[in-house]
């Protein structure tokens, strides 16, 4: 009740603000009619839409620029907020709204958009950012439609019987000190992923830290301008690749 008095009111508020100059907001509901915010960007007609899942900080401005720039190769975007309007600048903020955060209802957030997405046969793909890397993952594997995946600097799956349920290939970035078993972690996803039989790319950017494209994390002190552009050029190769 609290999120439906609320929602009015908020999308008043992200209609006016910069933060929000590129997107559209718009509402959608889960299979069991439970509403959610969403940003949409990009051409109408394009062929190939994709789906953003926002990293622990909810929809920062480094999220809606992602959606910027993928609008503007061409994709129609659909931003998924799964924080219902709230946002966090601050590790103590992102940590509370994580700790808020219900994975059921997430998974159902995510496949509402990512139906809503596939309207007029579009060809989907998800991408996720830290935390929405893990939930983008868990939406493909439950999604028959999503044809590829991209996965900033995120949890994975090593179960190779699971990765099965893929049905398209994935692409993982992660900082090679993004803990102290990035490397090893990131091969065993490729090796799992190679067991399933699905494609996947793999790319660990030499000293860079967790969240290197997020200036909110480590108060700025992890952000990697260079690391952030690789990663984009590299994203941006896989999906007109593996999408289109």
């Amino acid at each position: 009740m609290k999120t439906s008095i609320r929602l009015p009111y908020l999308v008043l508020i992200l209609l006016s603000s910069p933060l929000f100059a590129g997107t559209t907001p718009i509402t959608l509901q889960t299979s069991s009619s439970e509403p959610f915010t969403a940003y949409v960007a990009g051409p109408t007609k394009a062929a190939q839409s994709v789906v953003l899942v926002h990293d622990w900080f909810g929809v920062s401005p480094a999220y809606t620029a992602a959606a910027d720039r993928l609008a503007a190769e061409g994709y129609r975007v659909v931003a998924v907020d799964l924080y219902g309007g709230r946002r966090a600048s601050t590790h103590a903020e992102a940590g509370a709204l994580l700790h808020a955060l219900h994975d059921d209802l997430a998974a159902r957030q995510l496949d509402a958009a990512i139906k809503w997405a596939a309207q007029g046969d579009r060809k989907v793909a998800l991408m996720g950012f830290s935390m929405g890397a893990k939930h983008a993952l868990s939406a493909a594997l439950r999604n028959g439609s999503v044809r590829a995946t991209v996965l900033w600097y995120g949890e994975t799956v090593k179960d190779p019987e699971r990765l099965q349920q893929l049905a398209g290939p994935a692409l993982l970035i992660v900082g090679s000190r993004d803990g102290p078993s990035a490397a090893e972690d990131a091969l065993a996803f490729s090796t799992a992923a190679d067991k399933a039989g699905v494609g996947a790319e793999v790319y660990v950017y030499p000293g860079a830290d967790h969240a290197f494209a997020q200036p909110l994390f480590k108060e700025g002190k992890a952000f990697d301008p260079v690391a952030t552009d690789v990663a984009w050029q590299l994203s941006e190769s896989f999906l007109r690749r593996r999408l289109r």
